[in-house]
């Protein structure tokens, strides 16, 4: 009786929701607008070697090259990329493990180099949701319209996206950002949606193993006597 009285109701184990594609398809935003909509959902701040390009760039912790480069030595990142000139991004291994110990869940925005990175380190809890713009034109207009990047950067950013487009079909979704609070809703439902998945409620299948009693699937009729 007291297995027939345990709770099915189980936490589930903790995601990355990694919104990964080109740069200028609103990715930074949308992972903002969903710890704002869920406290549930976290992020972790990002190290990187490059200038700031604004005062409002809070999410970032600025180091040095060497500093950067010694930090990969010693097995800091649980991924890291170096997409272009003299520039290296990378997401603390720590503070990962820490949140998917408490089954607790992150939401990254990336490249789509950055969560291939970081599925091969966590392939079991990675969610990887491509976000993309209307059009391939759109996307470069909102890249332009950033005004944050040199006519050589914009360049580079341009021939990085279309590179980017190769990895699609590597990811778990594909989203696309015209109606900014409308995508808002679609990556919220696909987290319940994966929060929801057998595989991550391990315990709940436990559960149900105990009353469970070894069988066969019958596809057939038995005949008639």
């Amino acid at each position: 009786m007291e297995a027939e009285s345990s709770p099915l109701a189980a936490e589930p184990a903790g995601c990355l929701f990694v919104l990964s594609g080109p740069s200028g398809t609103g990715k930074t935003s949308l992972a903002a607008a969903m710890t704002e909509a869920d406290p549930r959902i976290g992020h972790t701040r990002s190290v990187t070697t490059r200038l700031p390009r604004s005062a409002a760039e809070a999410h970032y912790d600025y180091v040095s090259r060497d500093k950067f480069l010694s930090m990969i030595d010693d097995g800091m990142f649980a991924q890291w990329i170096h997409p272009s000139f003299d520039e290296y991004y990378g997401t603390l291994r720590e503070p990962v493990e820490a949140a998917l110990s408490q089954g607790r869940d992150l939401v990254f925005d990336y490249s789509p180099e950055g969560y291939l990175n970081l599925r091969r380190l966590f392939p079991d809890h990675t969610v990887g949701i491509f976000v993309m713009a209307p059009t391939v034109a759109s996307m470069k207009e909102r890249l332009a319209g950033r005004g944050s990047e040199s006519a050589d950067e914009l360049v580079l950013r341009r021939r990085m996206a279309e590179r980017d487009f190769d990895f699609v079909d590597q990811h778990d979704y594909h989203v696309i950002n015209d109606d900014f609070e409308q995508t808002l809703e679609v990556l919220l439902s696909i987290r319940r949606a994966e929060k929801a998945r057998l595989a991550r409620q391990r315990s709940v299948l436990a559960a149900y193993a105990q009353h469970s009693r070894p069988t066969l699937l019958r596809y057939y009729d038995p005949p008639a006597r």
